[in-house]
């Protein structure tokens, strides 16, 4: 009877421990807002170089375009075994970023709250620093192939 007892309350302690670690996964949705591009070295932000931005800092981190239409670029970042598809809209002035879908990111809705597992928006915040530092803004003769290029390796996240 002991024994069935210390083995009942070693599966309850080790099922106890285990609820915190697996709801510390999620953290708060961040939404992010319209963030305006600055001009630098007196080019001023285009369109065509937000979005030239955009397709350039997402390839640094590893992000595949899956869609690419005026106003709208749409992304798809898939480490491991997670996935994350958001859309950038963007015009001349800035850009947002938007979240469209996930795979074994553990999104929902709780009381009224969207919450994601917490690396969501360590990757939505990296992305939109490299839109914000991309070279495209600092290029006074923008061609596709100065604007895009794929980078050998994609710093870690």
């Amino acid at each position: 009877m002991m024994k069935r007892s210390v083995a009942l309350l070693f599966a309850f302690a080790l099922a106890a421990a285990s609820v915190p670690a697996i709801a510390g996964r999620q953290d708060p949705m961040v939404v992010p807002a319209y963030e305006r591009v600055e001009a630098t070295n007196g080019i001023a932000p285009t369109a065509k170089r937000v979005s030239a931005a955009i397709i350039y800092a997402g390839r640094l981190r590893g992000w595949t375009v899956v869609e690419s239409k005026p106003g709208q670029v749409t992304l798809r970042y898939a480490p491991r075994e997670h996935e994350v598809v958001v859309a950038v809209d963007y015009d001349a002035e800035g850009f947002k970023i938007s979240y469209v879908s996930s795979k074994e990111m553990d999104y929902e809705i709780k009381r009224g709250v969207a919450e994601i597992h917490r690396n969501y928006n360590r990757w939505i915040r990296n992305l939109a620093h490299d839109i914000h530092q991309s070279p495209v803004f600092h290029l006074p003769d923008m061609t596709e192939a100065e604007t895009a290029p794929a980078p050998a390796t994609a710093p870690t996240s």
